[in-house]
């Protein structure tokens, strides 16, 4: 009688087909860094928007203008400027030269939307951050932030004193 050592060449073909089968099927689950990178870029931008509007608020109260938009009383058309951001009840504006001036960030590196609202301390302006070229469908607009639809950080401006800006993360389409 003979006795077989190792494998026969159709189960080293059969082994290696099914392999090949689980790496196809799996591997993108397992490798899918860039949007895992992309959500992490944007916590770290959402949690740089909270420390840059608390430095701000701590300097606005400094100088004593965390109230209205102007006197403390009543909101008027224009942002009171602290150390050249533009802030709404001691908070950094939803402009360019409100949060982005406070955040100091290279905006070739975001693509960037803001709503313009006229009615300062009343009604909130919006401002998105995506990170640049994952919107590659939208039309940015420095007047319409709805141009920007997936994987975006937003900073809702404040609207009463006493209020926090509301910053929320969108992470579809990352």
């Amino acid at each position: 009688m003979k006795t077989q050592k190792g494998f026969t060449l159709i189960e080293l073909i059969i082994v290696i087909v099914v392999l090949g089968i689980l790496a196809v099927t799996a591997a993108p689950q397992f490798f899918n860094f860039s949007t895992d990178a992309r959500e992490s870029t944007l916590n770290g931008l959402k949690g740089s928007m909270n420390g840059a509007a608390d430095l701000v608020y701590g300097k606005a109260a400094i100088q004593g203008v965390e109230g209205d938009a102007d006197d403390g009383a009543t909101p008027t058309a224009d942002y009171v400027s602290v150390d050249g951001i533009d802030v709404v009840y001691g908070y950094p504006a939803a402009t360019a030269a409100g949060i982005t001036a406070a955040l100091n960030i290279t905006v070739t590196d975001w693509d960037i939307a803001y709503t313009d609202s006229a009615d300062i301390g009343n009604t909130a302006n919006v401002v998105r951050f995506a990170p640049a070229g994952t919107t590659p469908s939208a039309t940015l607009d420095v007047a319409d932030h709805t141009t920007i639809t997936e994987c975006y950080v937003e900073y809702t401006d404040v609207t009463s004193a006493g209020s926090r800006p509301t910053i929320t993360i969108e992470t579809t389409g990352c």
